[in-house]
């Protein structure tokens, strides 16, 4: 199993989980007492998510896609960061909550407009990084700083389409590097595009 395949595997297990825990939260208007340290996992599954894609035919296509994976990166390990110190310092973790999804949108958008010139994904998921990247910065952040932020039903809501698309992005990616079997299995594999 490559290096894209094991990230977007993880990621989609993780970020499948994600989603029903994030609904559950708005619905039952519940946060577990180590809710922390789960949405810390969570922000590491949608950070593997990037990772395949970095990995993938996609992420590996040019400068500019690399720097936006790289920044996207860096915004995932913040945000995760801030989930674990927000318990023990809220000032540290609020600052970090507000720097977190910029880079991650903003990443987003310049590896997707380099993956969309670069012509290497066909159809509709070539668009997934973009899309992300957008509702990044144009749906969550003004949401989070409209309704506060969690436990707000509105912010939970938002959260939890931004996890469906990072799953959705997720099994984009898995799919693009399933491989077939060779007719001899000590061949190298063949990886679909």
């Amino acid at each position: 199993m490559d290096k894209s395949r094991a990230s977007a595997v993880a990621a989609l297990l993780i970020t499948g989980f994600a989603i029903p825990y994030i609904v559950g939260s708005a619905i039952a208007g519940w946060e577990p007492s180590l809710g922390w340290l789960i949405q810390a996992i969570i922000h590491i599954g949608e950070l593997l998510a990037i990772v395949a894609l970095a990995f993938s035919d996609a992420g590996r296509r040019g400068r500019v896609a690399r720097v936006g994976l790289a920044a996207a990166i860096v915004g995932q390990l913040v945000i995760a960061a801030a989930e674990v110190l927000w318990p023990s310092n809220p000032d540290l973790g609020d600052a970090l909550f507000s720097v977190s999804p910029i880079l991650t949108g903003a990443g987003l958008i310049t590896a997707g407009v380099a993956i969309i010139r670069a012509g290497v994904w066909a159809g509709s998921s070539r668009f997934l990084p973009l899309t992300l990247g957008l509702y990044t910065i144009l749906v969550l952040i003004p949401v989070m700083i409209g309704s506060g932020g969690p436990p707000a039903p509105l912010a939970l809501w938002t959260i939890g389409g931004w996890d469906l698309l990072w799953l959705v992005l997720s099994a984009s990616v898995l799919r693009r590097t399933r491989t077939a079997l060779p007719s001899d299995p000590a061949t190298a594999k063949i990886t679909v595009r």
